[in-house]
């Protein structure tokens, strides 16, 4: 089993080359614009695909940042992320049409006003303001591979996914996914002995939050057991369970040891109000998963943070 991640040196993409190298049953290559991989570049696109071949694709490219960032350059995000949906479904369909595609899709695709992100309202309302650009076009994920499933019998598995978090992020707020962002700030406070803090928002945001790690496990997972029925239909990756951004930062204070104050600039957007991913198709596809406890991933993530200091 041929295994192409793409974006591999992203923050999602090199956790999960760490968790799919663990297992020595398949050939995991990685492809990034470092070593030569453009999905801006159409011609280029199909080169690699045309000349590894891969079984499978796993798709963690995406240009995309804090809500701010995503709004700030609204239409960057959205010219950039559908351009490199589009080559990569063409190329498939021109040079590797037996691929079978792993789709991360994440949660700022669902409506803005659930209280609970179940799979079949996807579509049930408009992406959140805050998440326009980068939202719809993680929706749009779901279309091409409908449409290239539709004409061409192209393969997809679609996986939605909640907000990640974990080591190999961005030291830059404004990049960074907004866990490790709010480590990274807590940890440099404490590294520049500051006595208070910013944060972006109100603090009542409630969010569920996937230790990036987990998710690599879960493709292994997956990948062991392409031929279950149940991956043709799109599934959450959940726990169904949800903390408000003010709870977690007293976690991660706590875990920092940091004393100071927090200054909420509520100028700052807070995003969508509550983003919970319903579980019941999770437990019914990966009955026997068992996530990594929220304080251990917050002290690996705290531990990488330390060790980019300073920053």
């Amino acid at each position: 089993m041929k295994i192409l991640l793409l974006g591999h040196t992203g923050f999602v993409g090199q956790n999960v080359f760490n968790e799919l190298k663990k297992n020595k049953h398949n050939e995991v290559v990685g492809k990034s614009r470092s070593n030569g991989l453009d999905l801006f570049n159409l011609e280029n696109v199909c080169s690699i695909l045309a000349e590894e071949q891969p079984n499978i694709i796993v798709n963690c490219a995406a240009h995309v940042g804090s809500l701010n960032f995503v709004t700030q350059i609204a239409a960057d995000i959205l010219d950039d992320n559908l351009r490199m949906i589009l080559n990569l479904y063409k190329a498939i369909q021109q040079t590797s049409p037996s691929s079978i595609i792993i789709n991360p899709v994440a949660n700022c695709a669902f409506p803005g006003n659930l209280t609970e992100y179940n799979e079949e309202f996807l579509w049930s309302g408009k992406v959140h303001q805050s998440v326009l650009a980068y939202g719809s076009t993680r929706r749009m994920l779901d279309i091409f591979a409908e449409c290239y499933k539709m004409q061409y019998g192209i393969k997809s598995i679609q996986l939605y996914v909640p907000n990640m978090y974990g080591p190999f992020d961005s030291v830059d707020p404004n990049k960074a996914h907004a866990l490790n962002a709010l480590v990274g700030k807590v940890v440099k406070a404490n590294h520049e002995k500051l006595d208070e803090i910013e944060v972006w928002g109100s603090g009542v945001a409630i969010r569920e939050w996937l230790y990036a790690p987990d998710f690599g496990r879960i493709l292994d997972e997956i990948i062991r057991n392409l031929n279950q029925p149940f991956y043709s239909e799109p599934f959450n990756i959940a726990q169904n369970f949800g903390l408000s951004i003010s709870d977690l930062l007293k976690i991660i204070t706590t875990e920092c040891n940091f004393t100071g104050s927090i200054n909420w600039n509520r100028s700052m957007p807070d995003g969508a109000p509550r983003k919970v991913m319903a579980d019941t198709r999770f437990k019914k596809n990966i009955p026997n998963f068992v996530f990594t406890p929220l304080s251990e991933g917050l002290k690996t993530t705290v531990d990488y943070y330390k060790n980019q200091l300073p920053y």
